[in-house]
């Protein structure tokens, strides 16, 4: 999939691990911000959001989310976005095969 960022500095912090890390490795032993560009890289990988694997958990949000979509990084953490195919006569938000482009909103988000 195409990944752009809604938030030029979580693409600043995906090009620089070692910033990243700084961010996101909190907790001792835990080392979050491989995860985080390992999702992205799942993400990048995939033609379409239906052939990212069951395990990342792909899934639509709703309430004040509606219209985004979440994977996995970690138990409790997601990456957030939202599809981004203005135009695209071929584009169903339903349909996870016509998802070929994503917006990110949070990189490391703990909504719940």
């Amino acid at each position: 999939m195409n990944i752009v960022f809604d938030n030029p500095k979580h693409e600043k912090l995906v090009n620089d691990h070692e910033a990243l890390s700084k961010r996101y490795n909190k907790k001792k032993g835990i080392d979050s911000a491989s995860d985080i560009l390992a999702t992205l890289n799942v993400l990048q990988a995939a033609d379409t959001l239906a052939e990212v694997p069951p395990s990342y958990r792909p899934h639509p949000l709703k309430a004040s989310y509606k219209g985004s979509f979440v994977v996995d990084v970690d138990k409790i953490h997601r990456i957030v976005f939202k599809p981004n195919h203005a135009g695209d006569p071929n584009f169903r938000i339903d349909q996870f095969k016509s998802i070929t482009n994503i917006t990110t909103i949070d990189i490391f988000e703990d909504y719940h």
